[in-house]
């Protein structure tokens, strides 16, 4: 089965995501990435591949239709810009060992680990996506929206109770703690939006206590979580806030 770029008309809430389609599209859809998106179309992962969702510096996510609703594909570009950036994640983490100059290598093992992270940051009671399927440098996962719009990034559209957000946030970084897994990349960009509060999206990067920069990443997390909230009327100590999560 051929891969299916939909023609739908979209809803003018949708406009936003999309303005810059045939962009993104030039920029992910290679000649491997298309074979590899029509051999989950024949597996039944998804049906169609509708639209942009989210353009990020290391990769773009589509949304998708499959029988049982919508699904993101988020699809890692294979540019040596993108492997720059990721360098300070990969040093430590032996899964990265021996590929660190085979760009699409690392992009496969880099997508490999977004869904293993998935899978630890849900076991640990986190709110993040839901990884559903994972080939090459490809993820399937949950679709968190209502209606086929995709739920808005705390940068967009705020917090209605900053206090408990900030809380419900600071909680989800414990459990990971908790677990060994630094997200490392906490930031009101990578926090998504619903009425029941906070979803972690981003995980890509997130790495485990054994990391050589873990802890620093773990104070940059918080130092973002405290600086962003401040600016909403919430008092927090940063060192405060270290204490808090290590004991969990």
């Amino acid at each position: 089965m051929a891969l299916s770029l939909s023609k739908r008309k979209r809803p003018r809430l949708e406009d936003k995501q999309v303005a810059q389609k045939s962009k993104t599209e030039e920029e992910v859809f290679d000649r491997p990435t298309f074979l590899s998106l029509s051999k989950m179309i024949e597996k039944g992962i998804f049906d169609t591949l509708d639209y942009p969702i989210c353009t990020g510096k290391e990769a773009n996510v589509f949304r998708a239709r499959s029988k049982d609703g919508f699904v993101a594909v988020k699809i890692y570009r294979t540019t040596a810009p993108v492997l720059k950036r990721m360098h300070k994640y990969m040093e430590g983490d032996t899964r990265f060992k021996g590929i660190m100059h085979n760009k699409f290598e690392v992009m496969k093992a880099w997508a490999r680990k977004e869904y293993r992270n998935l899978e630890l940051m849900r076991a640990a009671g986190c709110r993040v996506p839901f990884p559903i399927y994972c080939d090459r440098n490809i993820l399937v996962m949950e679709f968190l929206g209502h209606e086929g719009v995709p739920y808005s990034t705390l940068k967009d559209t705020g917090s209605l109770n900053p206090q408990e957000d900030s809380n419900l946030i600071l909680k989800d970084i414990a459990k990971l703690h908790a677990a060994g897994i630094v997200h490392a990349d906490i930031s009101e960009f990578n926090i998504l939006m619903d009425d029941r509060g906070p979803y972690l999206i981003d995980v890509g990067q997130a790495v485990l206590l054994t990391h050589p920069q873990a802890e620093d990443f773990l104070l940059h997390d918080v130092e973002n979580l405290v600086k962003y909230f401040s600016h909403h009327g919430v008092d927090a100590d940063i060192g405060e806030c270290l204490k808090k999560i290590r004991k969990v």
